[in-house]
């Protein structure tokens, strides 16, 4: 039961960085002369490095392989991230969408590693 609300408080960390992100985004393109590119750009970033530290957070917390952790705490970012993707703004997914995805898997696992790397060395 304890890892189910650890889950979850990971799922509303990352609710709540995504509307933060998006308010952000959202008065970056109103409010400067920035391209579309660049805010793209630095969605994606952003997106990479909430999952770095949350998924690090979690490996910290871990008894198991990083990459492990950092997989299963990915799949479940990733699936609640396609989940408001699909409801809120698409219909169609695309092979560059897997490939997005992927790269923020990585990304997460990547983060989990070096969290339960840290923890040995306290």
């Amino acid at each position: 039961m304890e890892k189910i609300f650890s889950y979850l408080k990971n799922i509303s960390y990352f609710g709540i960085a995504i509307i933060i992100l998006s308010f952000i985004s959202t008065l970056l393109n109103f409010f400067t002369s920035v391209s579309i590119s660049f805010i793209n750009t630095f969605n994606t970033l952003s997106l990479l490095l909430i999952y770095f530290v949350l998924c690090f957070k979690q490996g910290k917390l871990s008894s198991s392989k990083g990459w492990w952790c950092g997989l299963k705490n990915s799949l479940i970012l990733t699936f609640t991230l396609l989940l408001i993707s699909l409801i809120f703004f698409t219909k169609d997914i695309k092979l560059s969408t897997f490939l997005y995805y992927g790269i923020l898997i990585l990304g997460g696992m990547f983060g989990s590693i070096v969290g339960i790397n840290k923890k040995k060395e306290n």
